[in-house]
């Protein structure tokens, strides 16, 4: 299963929807966001029925990312009622998300 990429417009619907959604910001040539994909990826399937998982490029979509003030990818969100609830801007905190919730599901 891949990630879900979303335009701007496709990610503020979703939003909007008032589901819960995870989101990875992440950019073309970011080493990092290929690899953080990756584990996100291979989280989707135990995450199934609980929230939307997606992903925004900022190389064709900045003004996404600028409402949470992300300096740099990747980066991830988690969006419930419309709002965010939690911002990871970092590659070890965007892993260390990742494994909680791997772990949280298995449970």
């Amino acid at each position: 299963m891949s990630l879900n990429q979303l335009t701007d417009q496709q990610l503020q619907e979703a939003i909007a929807s008032g589901a819960t959604v995870l989101v990875l910001y992440r950019s073309t040539f970011c080493t990092p966001c290929h690899t953080i994909a990756g584990q996100l990826e291979a989280a989707i399937p135990s995450l199934r029925g609980e929230m939307t998982v997606a992903s925004v490029n900022i190389d064709l979509f900045p003004q996404t990312a600028a409402p949470l003030e992300l300096r740099a990818v990747p980066a991830m969100a988690l969006y419930k009622d419309g709002e965010p609830i939690t911002v990871m801007r970092t590659f070890v905190a965007c892993q260390s998300f990742i494994q909680i919730l791997s772990q949280r599901t298995k449970q």
